[in-house]
């Protein structure tokens, strides 16, 4: 039988930018729209977005700089992850600035989208972004399941079923062998291959 895999760890926590004082006003999960509360300020395109816009927003403009030009010497954007369960992600490049949000899922997928010699401009997979610092980054690769999805035993969906995920379960990014599908590992050590289109944090940027 199939192994099944769930996941109810929040992404993060939207936290009062206004006061600095790490109050959470609505929380944030895989499968619930994006909803500002108590924030009068936030856009109303945002107030109303679902999860499926964001995530497909995420991937869109995002400026591109090669690695000769970065203080990491790497290219923007590029997918990172959380070396942390818990890291603080600001409206600026320093802790002068005010608490954003704050991530907490150890492994979860970021894009970068700028950076100084400390600090990373990160976007979400809800297309929004905010400050953190470098040591709380890796390049380590992990992929946040978009929807109900399968692994597979090999790179077809022809082939044995070995586990059942569902939507906002984290697993390891091993390699993309095929333009189609992804060798994963999940959290508890079981291997199989996903579905590219199904796996964030899985994207190129050619």
């Amino acid at each position: 039988m199939p192994h099944s895999f769930t996941s109810t760890l929040p992404l993060r926590s939207r936290l009062s930018a206004m006061l600095g004082m790490g109050l959470i006003v609505s929380g944030f999960s895989l499968t619930a729209p994006t909803v500002y509360a108590n924030e009068p300020t936030a856009p109303s395109a945002q107030i109303a977005q679902t999860e499926t816009t964001g995530t497909v927003t995420a991937l869109r403009d995002i400026y591109r700089v090669s690695g000769n030009q970065t203080p990491s010497g790497f290219d923007v954007p590029r997918f990172v992850s959380l070396k942390f369960g818990k890291v603080n992600a600001r409206t600026g490049p320093s802790r002068n600035h005010p608490v954003a949000y704050q991530y907490q899922r150890r492994g979860l997928p970021l894009i970068v989208v700028a950076e100084t010699e400390m600090w990373r401009k990160v976007r979400d997979i809800y297309g929004d972004e905010a400050w953190v610092r470098k040591p709380a980054l890796s390049g380590d690769r992990y992929a946040v399941l978009s929807t109900d999805s399968r692994l597979y035993s090999k790179a077809d969906s022809n082939s044995r079923t070995v586990a059942r995920v569902e939507r906002g379960a984290l697993v390891h990014l091993e390699d993309c062998p095929s333009e189609a599908f992804c060798r994963v590992r999940t959290q508890s050590g079981v291997k199989g291959f996903a579905m590219k289109t199904v796996l964030w944090g899985a994207q190129t940027f050619d």
